[in-house]
């Protein structure tokens, strides 16, 4: 009886255990289910926040979006190489296009070109899923000239806003004096040297031009340490001040032009100011005109405010990019208030054919391939149709 109870009880308690072994197994089964419930659904959170954003683990990675804005900056590229090349083009025809200040929309025009050519490297980056296929090299080439071309853009109307006031606002004399071949080669390689300064600030360890693998597109590389500060120098060291410039100026001109106004109807008289070509030739820049009706350098006036609507244009394009800059975690907006910056490379050659009275009539001819009705044709013209 002792054995057989004995032998009971190690029969119950080796039940016990093993129901208890049993147990424990399932409690670590459950247990270890939880854990890979738990990381899944972490790496699910995570996955959501790198493709919608939170500010900090933000990836441009969807992929509809992507070719929405590579075609974008494609056709970008098409309209505004074909837009700046007549610009150019346009003044080289024609003679009554070389004047002082052309020089400065030549010049603008050339920065444009530049900025439009950057676009099909952009394009290729965004449209490749796979990363960068080129040697990284030509990602931060891309980029460099990208921002060195349109912060060159902002020093050029910059210079045109000083051109126009100097021209309005001073006498003939004081004009003719600025603007001299020297002092205007100067400033059109200042408005390019500065911007390539800056650019070269990550040869100097702040920041690092290449393949940002946050935007996925060719522009600062976001995994540098150094980027925040190279961002934070390259816009208070490039736009504050031109902005200023282009603010006083046109406002200096416009009151002097409202109060030179009501001084010359008040003695029935107006005054005309010509930015005449630049050619030795040229006895003066001021020519008085008392026909009436009374009127206040008309032509040069209507060619400001042409020039003023493109200072419009720049600031509507880069507005939207710098207020998402100052929005937190607005990281996936920048790929699209960045994409309407390379507007600004095909508006101004629609602003001149719309709106500029020289550059209008050039534009038609050009158009209608009538090359030899271009007024005031240049000498290279000239030489073109003599052939």
């Amino acid at each position: 009886m002792s054995f057989h109870h004995n032998e009971k009880e190690m029969t119950v308690t080796m039940m016990v255990e093993t129901m208890t072994v049993v147990s424990t197994m399932r409690d670590h089964d459950q247990l270890s289910s939880g854990g890979n419930m738990a990381s899944d659904m972490t790496t699910s959170v995570v996955m959501e926040t790198t493709t919608q954003g939170d500010g900090q683990t933000f990836r441009f990675e969807n992929p509809v979006q992507r070719i929405i804005i590579g075609c974008i900056y494609s056709l970008v590229a098409v309209v505004g190489f074909s837009g700046n090349f007549m610009v150019i083009l346009a003044v080289i025809l024609s003679r009554k296009l070389q004047t002082r200040t052309n020089v400065f929309v030549v010049n603008l025009a050339v920065a444009d070109l530049l900025f439009c050519s950057t676009a099909p490297f952009i394009t290729l980056s965004l449209l490749s899923m796979n990363g960068w296929p080129l040697p990284l090299i030509v990602c931060s080439i891309t980029a460099a000239l990208f921002y060195t071309s349109l912060a060159c853009s902002v020093m050029n109307l910059a210079l045109i806003a000083i051109n126009r006031f100097i021209l309005i606002t001073k006498t003939s004399k004081t004009y003719r004096s600025v603007y001299t071949p020297k002092k205007i080669t100067a400033m059109v390689v200042f408005s390019w040297g500065y911007p390539a300064v800056v650019a070269c600030f990550p040869l100097l360890g702040i920041g690092r031009w290449g393949y940002s693998e946050k935007y996925k597109t060719c522009t600062q590389d976001t995994s540098s340490k150094t980027t925040g500060l190279f961002s934070l120098l390259g816009s208070v060291l490039m736009y504050p001040i031109p902005l200023i410039i282009l603010l006083v100026c046109y406002f200096k001109i416009y009151r002097h032009v409202t109060g030179h106004m009501k001084k010359m109807v008040g003695k029935g008289k107006g005054t005309e100011i010509e930015d005449t070509p630049n050619s030795p030739n040229t006895p003066s820049t001021t020519q008085l005109n008392r026909n009436p009706p009374p009127s206040f350098s008309k032509r040069q006036v209507e060619i400001t405010k042409n020039l003023f609507y493109v200072v419009c244009a720049f600031v509507a394009c880069l507005a939207p990019f710098a207020i998402n800059l100052m929005i937190p975690a607005s990281d996936h907006t920048i790929p699209w208030t960045s994409t309407i910056i390379i507007f600004n490379g095909i508006v101004n050659p629609i602003i001149y054919g719309a709106k500029h009275p020289h550059f209008k009539e050039v534009f038609r001819h050009m158009l209608r391939c009538r090359y030899h009705m271009i007024p005031e044709p240049s000498g290279c013209l000239r030489k073109i149709r003599s052939r």
